[in-house]
């Protein structure tokens, strides 16, 4: 027995409503217009104006940002070429973060909330990239930040500590954070590092020189909370085998900055002599083994290590 086909007639599609406005040539006359319209608007909208002021929210507290420019970008947003962060100091040494350039698109979700600062971030550093979100509200700062393959020896920071020789790895790693009132102090944060290949080799620092080492891999995952750098765990493997935990007391200027560190060096098959005699001079307790865990106290610019 066959089944009865149902048929169900579809509705047409009237068009008779273009004849109210003039004809299809109108209503096309008519979308190119505001075509041009919101194209115009994009180009002769104040990005400049709207760049400053969303750095204004930003430096208000002791956290500064500068631009060389910045100018609206199509696709990718917002363009900031020469972007840097000085060391808190002031003392004119080098930043403690530069950007070539680093692109930011406001975040749709939060644009339709009213928030037009919160913005999605990608920049180019250090030979490698970085991502992230980042929402200002009232004066807060909050977001996160992935980075990938950036290389070490670009850093500059880093490089300038070394009067010869280079250092060598590729970073990865993330960061949670906030800040309230734009002042650093006040935030708070967590995140890890992932160093693939790090080392140093050639170095010299104030006339002497440095023994070549290398490590394999490094592992770090950390805390800032009131002031303080907490290193929760920190592994290393190569020439060396280092593990490592404490706190680091942030102080303005950062080489004040106090040390609470303790940690466990260890040589291994690959450990070259030179980095081995430095092992040597390391002052140890009366009948303490020599894979005893270490204190490295003091500060950034002074460390003393018992």
């Amino acid at each position: 027995m066959r089944l009865p086909s149902l048929r169900m007639p579809l509705p047409r599609l009237s068009l008779d409503w273009l004849g109210a406005l003039g004809g299809r040539m109108t209503v096309l006359y008519i979308a190119y217009t505001l075509v041009l319209f919101l194209v115009f608007l994009i180009i002769t909208f104040p990005h400049k104006a709207l760049i400053a002021r969303a750095l204004n929210l930003v430096n208000r507290g002791s956290m500064v940002v500068q631009i060389n420019d910045g100018d609206f970008a199509w696709l990718n947003g917002y363009e900031l070429t020469g972007v840097r962060i000085p060391s808190p100091d002031g003392d004119g040494h080098l930043p403690l973060v530069e950007l070539n350039h680093l692109w930011v698109r406001p975040l749709l979700t939060d644009l339709m909330r009213g928030n037009p600062y919160a913005v999605q971030i990608h920049a180019d550093m250090y030979g490698g990239v970085a991502l992230g979100e980042v929402r200002l509200a009232d004066g807060n700062v909050v977001g996160n930040v992935q980075w990938q393959n950036v290389d070490l020896d670009r850093y500059r920071t880093l490089t300038s500590l070394l009067d010869e020789g280079r250092f060598k790895g590729r970073v990865s790693g993330a960061f949670d954070f906030e800040v309230h009132g734009g002042n650093v102090s006040t935030g708070q944060g967590s995140g890890e590092v992932r160093i693939e290949g790090a080392g140093v080799s050639e170095g010299k620092v104030a006339g002497f020189t440095i023994p070549d080492l290398n490590l394999k891999q490094t592992k770090l995952k950390f805390a800032v909370r009131g002031g303080r750098l907490e290193v929760q765990e920190l592994n290393a493997s190569g020439d060396l085998s280092i593990q490592g935990s404490g706190q680091v007391v942030l102080r303005d200027p950062v080489q004040d900055s106090v040390l609470n560190l303790r940690a466990t060096i260890v040589p291994t098959p690959t450990t070259p002599d030179g980095v081995k005699a430095l092992l040597a001079l390391i002052p140890h307790a009366p009948g303490a083994k020599p894979d005893a865990p270490m204190t490295i106290s003091g500060t950034l610019a002074r460390p003393r290590v018992r």
